[in-house]
C-alpha cells in the first residue's frame, strides 16, 4: 500500500515538473555558430576553394570521360566520323539526345555536345600541347575557335596569364568578332539573306542543330498559350508562302 502511494507521489512530481521543464527548454535558444551572425571570408574562400575542387572531381572530369565514351561508341573513336556526321544527323545518338535531362540522363544536350566536342578536339593533339594541361572547363570554352592554331595559342595565354574561364570566354569572343568582320569594300549581307539567315538560327539549336524547343516545351503549354503558337505558327507559314511567291518570280 505505502510503495502504491510512494509511485502516485512520483508520477504526481513529475507531471508538476513537466511544464516547468518544458519552459526552460522552450526558452533555450540554439547557440548559432559565429559565421551565421559574422561574415567571415576566410570560411567563404576556405568553403568556394572546397567546392571548386569538388566540381573539378565530379563534373569537370565527368565530361571528358563522357565525351570519350560517346566518340568511341558512336564514331568508333575517329574524330574524322564525327566531323563527317553532324549530331543531328546520327540516328541513335540522336535517340540518346531525346532522353536528355529526364531521370534516364539527366544532363542536358549541351553537355553532351561539349563533351563530344572536347574528346574530338584533343583526340589527336601532341603530349606538349598546352590544351590539355587545361581544366576541362577552359577546354570548353575553346570549342568556339575555328582553328587548331588559334586554340593553341589561346591555351598558351591562358597557362601563361592563369586566366580564369570568363578571361579567356571573352578572349574567344574577341577572337570570333574577328573572324565575322566584313573585308573592306564587301557589299552588306542582302536584306533578305540576313532576316531569313536570324529566323532560322532562333529556331536552330547551335550546339545540336536540332530544333531549339523539346517535347518538354510543349507539354509545358497551356490551352490557351497552345492557341496562341498555332496563330503564330500559321503566320510564319504565311509569310514563308509570300517568300516562296517571290522566288518562283
Amino acid at each position: 500500500m505505502l510503495s502504491s502511494v510512494q509511485t502516485e507521489a512520483n508520477v504526481a512530481r513529475r507531471t508538476e515538473e513537466s511544464p516547468t521543464e518544458a519552459i526552460v527548454v522552450a526558452e533555450q535558444e540554439p547557440e548559432l555558430p559565429t559565421s551565421a551572425t559574422k561574415q567571415d571570408e576566410k570560411l567563404v574562400d576556405k568553403a568556394a576553394k572546397q567546392i571548386r575542387e569538388i566540381l573539378a572531381r565530379t563534373v569537370a572530369q565527368g565530361l571528358e570521360e563522357v565525351g570519350t565514351y560517346l566518340l568511341d561508341t558512336f564514331y568508333e573513336g575517329k574524330p574524322e566520323l564525327y566531323q563527317s556526321l553532324k549530331p543531328s544527323k546520327h540516328a541513335s545518338l540522336s535517340l540518346l539526345e531525346e532522353r536528355c535531362e529526364t531521370l534516364d540522363l539527366p544532363v542536358s544536350r549541351t553537355f553532351l555536345a561539349n563533351a563530344i566536342g572536347v574528346a574530338v578536339m584533343t583526340k589527336h593533339l601532341p603530349r606538349s600541347s598546352p590544351i590539355l594541361k587545361l581544366p576541362p572547363s577552359h577546354k570548353t570554352e575553346l570549342l568556339g575557335i575555328s582553328t587548331p592554331e588559334k586554340a593553341e595559342n589561346l591555351a598558351a595565354k591562358v597557362l601563361e596569364g592563369k586566366l580564369t574561364v570568363q578571361k579567356l570566354r571573352e578572349l574567344v569572343r574577341k577572337e570570333r568578332a574577328k573572324g565575322k568582320k566584313n573585308p573592306q569594300g564587301r557589299k552588306p549581307t542582302p536584306t533578305v539573306v540576313r532576316v531569313l539567315t536570324s529566323c532560322a538560327k532562333l529556331l536552330r539549336d547551335q550546339t545540336t542543330g536540332r530544333l531549339v524547343f523539346r517535347k518538354a516545351d510543349f507539354a509545358e503549354l497551356t490551352p490557351e498559350q497552345v492557341e496562341e503558337v498555332k496563330e503564330l505558327r500559321d503566320t510564319i507559314l504565311k509569310r514563308m508562302e509570300e517568300v516562296q511567291k517571290h522566288l518562283a518570280g
